[in-house]
């Protein structure tokens, strides 16, 4: 959906369009979901997560001014909601197999499938096992595709120290995922570059083009390197084929819910 496609359907929503608030509420659910399932770690959680920042947006979305995107002002919902409710489980075990919204990507085989899929319950359980701060970064920034900026407002701090905490937290998740994305490698060699973190600030583009030449041509002659770079890539094409994942039934009974609630209180 385009930006001016967005801001009419924020205005009509706020004009009390219930299909527009409906069409609105769709769009944010998935995103919403998964955020608090990365964050909360729980299934149930997540889900409460949800029906909470749903109800918030119904509730308050006459007060949205637009000083702040729309993505980044619902994020700032959930990350409340989700604050609330990790107070309730400080002290209870996390559940690193929670499960992940199923990925579908379109004309996909079955193997490619099921390669997917088992890729991104690893990905689920690498995250689980990351610090809050660094499962936020991933989950705004890498998973949801929001900008620096707009992870940067949600998170309420400065875009250089996020971008400093995201290059921390893609080497964290690089590392837990490395027994399995590279199960042969051994320690870095001497005089090598540190490229998980240089391909994490090109990826912000933080490089000159003569960092990236000699990137790329450190690349053509270390195989240990090629390796590092190739499964820092499969981690973020399973971040970004989380976007993918189609609505569940739970998503749905959530939206029907902030509705109802909505309009009961007409």
């Amino acid at each position: 959906m385009t930006l001016v496609d967005m801001n009419d359907l924020i205005a009509k929503a706020r004009a009390g369009d219930r299909a527009a608030l409906e069409q609105l509420l769709s769009e944010v659910a998935p995103s919403v979901r998964r955020f608090g399932l990365h964050m909360c770690r729980n299934d149930a959680d997540a889900q409460d997560v949800l029906q909470d920042t749903l109800l918030a947006v119904t509730d308050h979305l006459g007060q949205f001014e637009g000083r702040a995107s729309l993505t980044s002002w619902v994020f700032m919902l959930a990350r409340t909601a989700c604050a609330r409710r990790r107070r309730g489980l400080k002290n209870q075990p996390t559940s690193g197999d929670a499960q992940l919204l199923s990925v579908h990507t379109e004309e996909a085989g079955p193997d490619h499938t099921v390669e997917q899929r088992e890729l991104s319950q690893l990905l689920t359980r690498a995250l689980h096992g990351l610090s809050e701060e660094h499962r936020e970064a991933i989950a705004l920034r890498d998973i949801e595709g929001l900008s620096a900026a707009e992870a940067a407002k949600v998170l309420g701090i400065s875009v250089q120290a996020l971008k400093s905490r995201l290059h921390r937290a893609r080497e964290a998740l690089r590392a837990r995922l490395a027994p399995v994305l590279e199960p042969r490698a051994e320690s870095r060699p001497a005089g090598c570059p540190d490229v998980a973190a240089m391909f994490s600030r090109n990826l912000e583009d933080e490089l000159t083009q003569a960092d990236c030449a000699r990137m790329e041509s450190h690349l053509e002659g270390c195989p240990h390197c090629q390796a590092t770079c190739h499964a820092l890539r499969d981690v973020l094409h399973a971040c970004q084929a989380e976007r993918n994942a189609a609505p569940s039934p739970e998503i749905q009974a959530a939206i029907r819910a902030a509705l109802t609630r909505l309009a009961a209180r007409a």
